[in-house]
């Protein structure tokens, strides 16, 4: 017969060991809430964005705006100075996650170009149209779109991590990219480029601990809420719908469309976990990736007498498939 004291600790120690599950499962509740809260928030901020998109592509037909002033100060202006402002915003340069994911954005792309330039040889596409293709099928807009979606998934942190994603991303598009459009490569665009720029003082700025007065910081924090609206206005303004007329255009802008949102971000996943990305890095990595084609590539077509109509067309595709794509993403992500 077991003695009242051992039935008494039995007692107790049960009692103990079911307040401890029901800590723990009001401890699960609570994270799956705010889990389900920052989902719920970041959705809702990629759809506000979306909104403002279809907004400013509806206000261009009704009343048109200069898209390329205003692309130019949101790109030489707006945001250099967002991007100024979240560095600055750091305690310190993670040097190692800086490089870590400048060479997961340079690997990832390069890798969906050999992909592409398969692809592109089995379809038998050629001469200046294979350049756009290739191109176009590989390489994101990763400032107008992937800050702004980075931004919406993980606030301050999400822009950090997209902004050394995009230093591999400049690598890439000034490198491999010149390249497939003129056979020779330069590297002195990228030094010039604003962004670079802001993000060199940024860092500078957190090494020497110099603080940025509190007039200018908050000078900044008012003009980086005002950076992702005009982003959006730019990419809205700047849609091309008229590609749905030619037939054999739109099948080749479906499967660039096809590569772009669906296999670079299954090669960014692939390299991201090769590489050993953290949770954060890796959606990030994806995000930036499942971005659609950048007008830097029309630019580009444009510059090196390329397809800058096939160009358009997979800017404009993109754009309103990742309006899908990326909530969905958002989901599978958090």
């Amino acid at each position: 017969m077991r003695r009242p004291a051992a039935s008494f600790a039995v007692l107790v120690a049960s009692v103990a060991g079911g307040a401890d599950l029901r800590e723990n499962s009001r401890l699960q509740s609570a994270i799956e809430n705010r889990m389900l809260a920052a989902m719920a928030e970041a959705l809702q901020n990629v759809i506000a964005m979306f909104l403002v998109m279809a907004a400013s592509y509806v206000f261009m037909k009704k009343s048109p705006y200069p898209v390329e002033v205003v692309n130019n100060l949101v790109f030489n202006f707006f945001l250099p100075v967002t991007v100024f402002h979240s560095i600055t915003g750091l305690q310190k340069i993670p040097a190692g996650e800086l490089l870590v994911m400048a060479a997961a954005g340079f690997t990832a792309s390069y890798v969906m170009v050999l992909f592409s330039a398969g692809v592109a040889r089995v379809c038998g596409i050629r001469d200046q149209f294979r350049k756009t293709f290739i191109l176009g099928a590989t390489y994101g807009n990763h400032v107008f779109l992937g800050f702004p979606i980075c931004y919406a998934f993980l606030g301050e942190r999400g822009m950090v991590l997209a902004m050394f994603f995009t230093i591999g991303g400049y690598l890439f598009l000034y490198g491999v990219g010149t390249y497939i459009m003129t056979g020779r490569v330069t590297l002195a665009a990228i030094f010039k480029n604003p962004l670079i720029l802001a993000m060199g003082a940024g860092c500078l700025c957190v090494a020497l601990h110099f603080s940025i007065p509190s007039v200018l910081f908050h000078t900044f924090s008012l003009m980086n809420t005002a950076t992702f609206p005009l982003s959006m206005m730019v990419v809205g303004g700047g849609l091309k719908l008229r590609f749905f007329t030619d037939l054999r255009k739109i099948l080749y802008a479906v499967c660039a469309s096809v590569i772009k949102l669906a296999f670079v971000p299954l090669a960014a996943w692939g390299v991201g976990l090769a590489v050993g990305l953290t949770h954060d890095q890796l959606a990030i990595c994806v995000l930036q990736s499942a971005t659609p084609t950048a007008v830097l590539v029309t630019i580009f077509s444009v510059q090196y007498d390329a397809d800058p109509v096939f160009s358009n067309a997979m800017v404009s595709l993109t754009t309103l498939a990742c309006m899908g794509t990326i909530p969905l993403l958002f989901f599978l992500l958090k």
